[in-house]
């Protein structure tokens, strides 16, 4: 399946919560905890390929996903997301790591879901600041709800959340480690 999103810087999570309930989206999931380990081989081929393999725990669902490299053809990022619960992400874990796969890059945040005709929005808080990740049916649908909660272009942000928090961290091309 192609997923299409954007992401933008958010200063007041407070007010994007506000204009987002003035817009009609609702709460589809409250404030909850995710933890996500993100995995590759032992020469990083995963991430030279632009691909990701990620685990995420939340208190109600497990699951792992692939996803496949941003296609550079739109300012939007478009990429193929594969994603299926598991009952155990200890032990999907465990037989990555068995298979040859490490956990190259491990962090946490809160995320707040909206939902609204087609479009989930995930407010995040992250250690590397605050997004709005805004996921919809089309470029022009997302663009245009982009324009309504006051972003522009010039607000994408094309980067992953794993890109965000190691220059955050301060490590070229991740962490094995949250801060503290």
């Amino acid at each position: 399946m192609e997923e299409i999103e954007i992401k933008f810087a958010v200063k007041d999570t407070k007010a994007v919560t506000e204009r987002l309930r003035k817009l009609g989206f609702r709460i589809a999931i409250g404030r909850h905890r995710e933890k996500n380990y993100l995995f590759d081989d032992g020469s990083g081929n995963l991430q030279k390929l632009g691909k990701l393999l990620r685990v995420r725990k939340t208190p109600s669902s497990q699951t792992v996903t692939y996803k496949g490299p941003i296609l550079a053809t739109s300012k939007l990022k478009h990429r193929e997301e594969i994603e299926c619960r598991i009952e155990n992400a200890d032990t999907m874990i465990r037989i990555l790591e068995e298979v040859g796969f490490k956990v190259r890059t491990e962090y946490s945040k809160y995320r707040t879901v909206f939902e609204k005709e087609g479009f989930n929005i995930s407010l995040d808080e992250t250690e590397a600041g605050n997004y709005l990740e805004v996921e919809g049916p089309s470029d022009e649908a997302i663009t245009n709800l982009a324009t309504e909660l006051g972003y522009s272009e010039q607000d994408f942000v094309r980067r992953t959340y794993a890109e965000l928090i190691a220059e955050r961290r301060g490590v070229p091309g991740g962490s094995k480690k949250e801060s503290s």
